[in-house]
């Protein structure tokens, strides 16, 4: 996932340089995004604490269409998002009938427990933007599950004093599919976002209820 953040920056540059190079217009019909934010993770467990912030990362292509001379457009497009949920918990087993999490102990010494999340999106929006530069954009995306994992780094939970550092892929029972509204608003390339989701992280009876509020800011040169 890291080398296709990598390769789309990339484009980004060139994005920018072919669009001052060719691209006459001050309105283009293509542009690509890329954001940061953080989760804000809804009915988590009684045992868990989550982290303040989750950092996570979006990158995306979007085909702008002007209606007419007006200054609002519809958007559409593909993209990739990346999530985060930090906490105090451990999956007890990734592969089990139903997912629980289970506290880490309070004499375990940890650095780091978590689970993440790829999903590649779809999104939509309609886009106001003013001659001075402000911008805000309504939308909505639906998203599709391309992988998941959890890590631990830290001392075993048998409490024995053993450092160990554990990847583990494939959380099973978990939504292929998520949904929820979009907005964001700002000026020329700066812009803060949010994301509401409206379907949850696990099947129904088979996890904790979880859902994310995202919010966090984007760099889009052109629209």
């Amino acid at each position: 996932m890291k080398k296709i953040i990598l390769l789309l920056t990339i484009c980004l540059f060139f994005s920018d340089t072919y669009s001052q190079d060719v691209m006459q217009s001050s309105y283009k019909k293509f542009d690509i995004g890329v954001g940061m934010f953080t989760d804000i993770w809804m009915d988590t467990p009684k045992d868990m604490n989550a982290r303040i912030i989750n950092q996570g990362t979006s990158i995306y292509g979007m085909y702008n269409h002007k209606f007419g001379k007006s200054n609002i457009s519809f958007a559409f497009g593909i993209g990739f998002g990346f999530h985060n949920l930090y906490s105090n918990t451990i999956i007890q087993d990734i592969k089990a009938d139903s997912i629980a999490f289970v506290k880490i102990g309070d004499t375990i010494d940890y650095k780091k427990s978590k689970i993440s999340l790829a999903y590649l999106d779809v999104p939509f929006e309609i886009r106001f933007k003013s001659r001075k530069g402000f911008r805000m954009a309504v939308g909505f995306k639906v998203g599709y599950l391309i992988d998941s994992k959890a890590k631990y780094k830290g001392e075993r939970l048998t409490n024995d004093g053993v450092k160990v550092k554990e990847k583990i892929q494939g959380i099973k029972h978990l939504e292929a599919f998520r949904y929820g509204p979009t907005i964001r608003f700002g000026y020329k390339w700066f812009n803060v976002t949010g994301y509401f989701s409206l379907s949850k992280i696990f099947e129904k009876d088979k996890g904790p209820e979880l859902y994310p509020i995202s919010v966090g800011i984007a760099i889009i040169p052109y629209y």
